[in-house]
């Protein structure tokens, strides 16, 4: 029943470059069994949507660390001029995109910007977060779609 939600996600080009098809449908059945044990009946009143959320949120971490693997062992380019030149070309503009984010960032709420914060740069749940702030769910959501809003306009 849920195969055709794992083959979706693994159609996204984000995690078939990063994972390949195969090694993510496993990493996703995997984790749907995990969700099956777990499951209470009280986190969400809809399971199929509570199973896609967090399959694709697992996918999204396995990426994610793939990517950190990938940079901490990738060796430097070699003194060639070019590659030298690509690279400190690459580093500047990461360097200018972490300003940019930092300055959107910055005209965001305070509650906009630590649900930001924390669901991207520390990995929290939507539930965590409401914890941590002692808000609700809802209001987690309502707070992450608005500063999503406001980064894009900020941005474009």
């Amino acid at each position: 029943m849920f195969e055709a939600l794992f083959k979706k996600e693994m159609r996204r080009e984000i995690f078939y470059n990063a994972l390949g098809y195969e090694e993510g449908l496993s990493l996703a059945r995997l984790k749907f069994i995990e969700i099956v044990m777990a499951y209470n009946g009280a986190d969400f009143e809809h399971f199929a949507g509570y199973i896609r959320c967090r399959v694709h949120y697992a996918l999204y971490d396995a990426v994610k660390k793939a990517w950190e693997k990938q940079n901490t062992e990738a060796s430097l380019p070699s003194a060639d001029e070019e590659q030298a030149s690509v690279f400190a070309d690459n580093l500047i503009e990461r360097e200018e995109l972490a300003i940019l984010l930092a300055l959107a960032l910055k005209k965001l709420t305070e509650k906009q910007r630590n649900i930001i914060k924390g669901m991207y740069f520390a990995g929290y749940s939507g539930k965590e977060i409401a914890a941590k702030y002692k808000i609700t769910p809802a209001m987690v959501t309502k707070h992450h779609k608005q500063a999503l809003k406001n980064l894009k306009a900020k941005i474009s």
